[in-house]
């Protein structure tokens, strides 16, 4: 879909996005700074109304403090004089708030009263002496201590009548006068009461400061200030508005709001939320003046304030005047933001235009430019693929000489190796003929010894029977000693017999000898026993030892007649033996030199080959660098090819994203028709032909360390040509969106 529409119309929509973007977010951003301006002055608002409680709270203060100070200058009053009327007067002259200080005695008669008003003029002060105030409403509270106090911060002892019209000033001032009324009683030395004295104030110690606010606000250039002071029950007592009196800086008291008009019970937003102890900002409409106003509200609170009083102060500016600078930049901002936005829509058709323009003049030159471009890389290519399948085969060919050779190198190696291990083997074949031949003389010599060594165990033997005969003999006479001891065992039978006898005849007294001499009889019986086995044991002992003898002397004979047989034989094959040695040890010489002489003339043709193979593989390291010299030349041409073709693409893709759907309708740029990207490139044909090498390689004898030499070789020319290889760029993809490149024609300076 995007494919269908031209570049000037997606540079537009791109232009005219990021304009309408920009637009949003600063449209945003000047929106929100808007917002900070307008609290902004809705803080300012709030501040003024702060300020202005304090300052009542102040003023409040100092009020309530005044009448306290006042009444210790009467505290021993018994009697009006003229000094008394001039310290009154001059208290009215310095504060200048107060029209008239009454001091009454505690039946509400008047005792002294000042006859100046704050001005310095005379008034008519006189009329009050013939008045009783005792029903007034600010001496009833007084005496009755009914106080508007707050010990907590100080304020005890005095009474407070709330802004109101007085009809005791009226009388003297014979006009409505507006303003409260601070009382207290008046105590002697004693503390006692003994009068009230009360301080009639004008409202001007609030109205002054309005105005002074006022004064601020017209600097700011804001003259709608409004500012108003309700009491506990939400009553108006100060309504200061110059905006909708001319712009006149007097208070008027107008009867008909002060005291009358109740902004609670009208639903007033800034009173009711001020009635509740809040403090804030807010916008709602005036429903007196019937307009939008930006109302700020606190109660009247502090230190130097009787919370019970709970007076609130509403400060409010017309919503239009006060916005009025924000509303002038938010009309100028959108004039300038409808102004530029306009012109950038201008300016983006312009230079989208423009631009589609000069890129559809750089597509064009780059097609021109790409069809020399194609016919010389089509050239090139046939060319780089001539040489590099000529070189390829060459190297095929010449790989299977170097193996061939290497095989015979190896072969004469190992026929060199085999011969030098023949001659080794015949040099020990003729050491150990020379250790058999002394080996034989030991054996002739061995036997002769065994020959002498047999008959003097002949003489052994032989004396040996002759000291076995003498052991003969001495049997023969133990035998004979045997005899001897039978015959005492006879004759000790006989004692024993006679004894038994001759006992027996001694009858008792021989009784005991008789015991004795059955024991001896007893071992007379016993003796004779073992003479008897002893004679057995020595005639098997005789007739043993004579069989022992002949055995052994006929044994003897034998085995010393066959050991004579045997070392004769032995002798005689030892005698040959040497002779057969003799024979072969001289054949071995011959043998030996022979082989010698082999071996030299193997390692002859070894060192021959040897030289052959490096002549053959430095052959073959130039042919593997000019295949790789032609292999990358093939793969450049390729490449060329290549980006040839992907020229050709982008100049297509260029004029379709410049022309978009009305590209169909014009004649496309023609891309060769003959050309197909290389799917197997050189590089992958180059391993498989180095995979061919060393699969080959594997099939010789790797044992042989020339061989092993050969190998490591071919692999360090295979890493070399992998590398060259691997330095050929690589295929460029392409990017439709890509920078198109500069050329020199002045046509392009401004891209």
């Amino acid at each position: 879909m995007l494919n269908k529409i031209s570049l000037k119309v997606k540079i537009l929509i791109l232009s005219l996005g990021g304009i309408a973007i920009i637009s949003i977010f600063l449209t945003i951003f000047s929106f929100i700074n808007f917002s900070n301006q307008e609290q902004s002055v809705k803080d300012k608002i709030f501040f003024t109304a702060i300020t202005f409680s304090d300052q009542i709270s102040d003023q409040f203060y100092e009020r309530y403090g005044d009448v306290k100070t006042f009444s210790l200058h009467f505290k021993n009053f018994t009697s009006n004089s003229r000094e008394t009327v001039t310290y009154l007067n001059s208290l009215t002259k310095f504060y200048g708030i107060y029209d008239l200080i009454l001091v009454c005695d505690l039946s509400g008669h008047l005792l002294s009263v000042n006859d100046e008003s704050p001005e310095g003029k005379k008034i008519n002060s006189e009329v009050l002496y013939k008045e009783n105030f005792s029903k007034t409403a600010w001496f009833k509270e007084t005496v009755a201590k009914k106080y508007l106090q707050d010990e907590k911060k100080g304020f005890t002892s005095v009474n407070f009548q709330d802004a109101n019209f007085d009809e005791t000033l009226e009388k003297v001032f014979h006009e409505k006068r507006y303003g409260t009324v601070f009382s207290t009683l008046i105590y002697n030395s004693k503390g006692e009461p003994i009068g009230v004295i009360s301080n009639h104030a004008r409202f001007n110690w609030v109205e002054d400061l309005a105005t002074r606010m006022y004064d601020n606000f017209i600097q700011s250039k804001i003259k709608s200030l409004h500012i108003t002071l309700i009491n506990k029950e939400g009553e108006i007592i100060l309504d200061y508005n110059p905006f909708r009196n001319n712009n006149k800086k007097e208070i008027i008291h107008d009867e008909k709001i002060l005291n009358k008009y109740n902004l609670v019970k009208a639903g007033q937003p800034a009173a009711v939320q001020a009635n509740k102890g809040e403090e804030g900002v807010l916008e709602s409409l005036n429903s007196r003046l019937k307009l939008w106003q930006i109302q700020s509200y606190t109660p009247v609170k502090g230190d130097k304030m009787v919370d019970e009083l709970s007076w609130k102060v509403l400060v409010r500016v017309d919503r239009d005047e006060a916005y009025s600078s924000i509303i002038n930049l938010k009309i100028s901002f959108i004039i300038a933001f409808i102004l530029v936005f306009v012109c950038s829509i201008f300016l983006s058709i312009y230079f989208s235009k423009n631009l589609a323009n000069k890129l559809i003049f750089v597509a064009q030159s780059l097609a021109k430019g790409n069809e020399k471009l194609n016919k010389t890389s089509n050239e090139s290519t046939k060319n780089s693929e001539t040489l590099y399948s000529a070189t390829t085969r060459q190297a095929s060919s010449l790989q299977q000489s170097v193996t061939a050779v290497n095989e015979i190198s190896a072969m004469m190696n190992k026929t060199a190796e085999m011969a030098e291990n023949s001659r080794i083997k015949s040099n020990e074949n003729i050491q150990k003929v020379n250790e058999g031949k002394d080996i034989i003389n030991k054996m002739v010599n061995a036997i002769q010894n065994i020959k002498s060594r047999n008959q003097d165990i002949m003489d052994q033997i032989i004396e040996g029977n002759k000291q076995i005969s003498e052991i003969v003999k001495v049997i023969s006479e133990i035998e004979n000693k045997t005899k001897v001891i039978n015959e005492i065992v006879f004759q000790t039978k006989l004692l024993s017999f006679n004894a038994s006898v001759e006992a027996a005849r001694a009858g008792e007294h021989g009784r005991g000898f008789s015991v004795v001499a059955e024991e001896v009889g007893n071992l007379a019986q016993m003796s004779g026993t073992a003479s008897k086995e002893i004679s057995t044991m020595l005639d098997n002992s005789i007739n043993k030892v004579k069989n022992i003898i002949s055995q052994t002397k006929a044994n003897v004979e034998t085995i010393v007649e066959q050991s004579k047989k045997a070392m004769a034989q032995g002798e005689e094959t030892s005698v040959e033996c040497s002779n057969i040695f003799e024979q072969i040890y001289n054949n071995s010489q011959e043998v030996n030199h022979i082989i010698y002489e082999i071996a030299n003339s193997a390692q002859e043709q070894a060192k021959g080959v040897e030289e052959i193979n490096h002549a053959m593989h430095d052959l073959d390291n130039v042919t593997h660098q000019n295949n790789s010299i032609a292999q990358k030349s093939s793969q450049t041409a390729k490449e060329l090819l290549t980006q040839s073709y992907e020229l050709e693409q982008m100049a297509n893709n260029l004029l379709l994203i410049v022309l978009g759907s009305s590209y169909n309708n014009i004649e496309k740029i023609s891309v060769n028709s003959n050309y197909n990207p290389p799917t197997n490139p050189p590089v992958k044909k180059q391993k498989e032909n180095n995979e061919n090498l060393n699969e080959f390689g594997k099939k010789t004898d790797i044992k042989q360390s020339t061989h092993t030499q050969i190998n490591s070789q071919i692999k360090k020319v295979q890493s070399e040509s992998e590398k060259k290889i691997d330095k050929v760029p690589e295929k460029k993809k392409v990017n439709p969106t890509e920078e198109v490149p500069s050329f020199n024609d002045p046509r392009f300076e401004d891209l």
